[in-house]
């Protein structure tokens, strides 16, 4: 039932005054047309007969004028109806046709008895119609209907058309709305997994070591403010996402001293050009996460960056044991990937993997969002 409720809504794409003024443009087409068919007509009867056959253009012309009213009302009720379903509306709209098409005839009639009445204008008519009336009047409807019946598809193209176009809007309206609820819910998946290990790192100092408990605690002020930016916006600086990416590796710094060593590019010409927002980083997460989980040892994690005319590589780079099994389809990874798909359509890409017996790589390759600018310096170790 809504859906047979929208298409009927849906039928009444074109306005009634559009109706009128379409109505009103084909009309005098109609009118001018059969003006000059008559008038040729007539003089080319009256070079043999000599008599008057046809009537004259005035009286014509007020027979269409006559007839246009009922034509505007015949369109604009036959619009509203529209053709849903199809087995129940075009018997209605054959119906409001065949009406138009029989009055043409009558109204015919009515502008002679107009002229005998205005002019005295001798009447041609009556008592009952003769066998040439009635041919006269079937013929007349016939070429009614087919004339009405074009106007009728003219103005239903165009309410298709201008129906098409307004649902194609619709459409991408919805996709737009749906892409960026999409994105915000991907955003919200990747917070929690940014703070969650922050939080142990500072209630395992808390006890032991208050004062450094305290700098975290203002290094995580700092991290919240970053990811309360990042998260209200679809696109950010290069900066921007190295800088939040900073601030969470010196947390994860401050907790594991001794087993983790992180680099960054620095330096004041990091390009400026954009990509999407936290997308960096869950890769540095999962670097830092399953680097440490993978063994014992010291673990070296490398984020660095390659610019092109037309491309933008990043790559997150972390030392991991031998034998380590890292999943390629984790949470953050596939919330990256979705959010690429959403946000370039196949135009990046993500790859992780391992490049040998001690080290693993992510890459992710973007396209330049803006004009770049000079090129990444040497990664400086914090």
């Amino acid at each position: 039932m809504l859906l047979e409720a929208l298409s009927d809504r849906d039928d009444q794409a074109i306005t009634a005054r559009q109706v009128f003024v379409l109505t009103c443009i084909y009309w005098l087409y109609v009118t001018a047309a059969d003006l000059v068919y008559a008038e040729a007509m007539r003089i080319y009867v009256s070079d043999f007969t000599k008599e008057w056959v046809f009537y004259p253009w005035q009286h014509r012309t007020l027979q269409h004028i006559l007839m246009f009213p009922l034509l505007v009302l015949c369109y604009e009720t036959a619009m509203r109806l529209g053709w849903r379903p199809v087995w129940r509306r075009a018997a209605a709209q054959f119906l409001i046709a065949l009406g138009f098409s029989l009055s043409m005839f009558w109204l015919a009639r009515l502008s002679t008895l107009i002229f005998h009445v205005t002019i005295g204008m001798a009447l041609d008519f009556s008592g009952p119609l003769t066998r040439g009336q009635w041919a006269t009047w079937v013929s007349t409807t016939v070429t009614t209907f087919l004339a009405y019946s074009f106007g009728l598809a003219l103005l239903t193209g165009i309410a298709t058309v201008r129906k098409a176009q307004s649902l194609q809007l619709r459409n991408s309206e919805l996709r737009r709305d749906w892409a960026g609820a999409r994105l915000a819910a991907l955003r919200s998946q990747l917070s929690p997994h940014a703070l969650f290990n922050v939080l142990h790192a500072i209630q395992a100092r808390i006890a032991s070591e208050p004062e450094a408990a305290q700098t975290l605690v203002a290094s995580l002020g700092d991290l919240l403010r970053g990811l309360l930016r990042a998260g209200e916006r679809d696109y950010s600086l290069l900066r921007e996402e190295l800088d939040f990416v900073r601030l969470y590796l010196e947390l994860q710094a401050g907790r594991f001293t001794d087993r983790l060593a992180v680099q960054l590019p620095a330096g004041q010409d990091i390009p400026a050009v954009w990509l999407p927002s936290l997308i960096l980083q869950p890769l540095v997460e999962n670097a830092v996460v399953h680097g440490l989980a993978d063994h014992s040892g010291p673990v070296s994690v490398r984020v660095t960056y390659e610019l092109t005319s037309d491309r933008l590589e990043l790559r997150v780079e972390n030392s991991t044991g031998s034998s380590a099994n890292r999943p390629s389809q984790g949470i953050g990874l596939h919330n990256i990937r979705e959010r690429l798909a959403v946000q370039f359509a196949g135009g990046a890409s993500l790859d992780s993997k391992r490049v040998d017996h001690s080290n693993w790589v992510a890459t992710l390759r973007l396209p330049i969002l803006r004009e770049w600018r000079g090129m990444p310096e040497a990664p400086q170790v914090l």
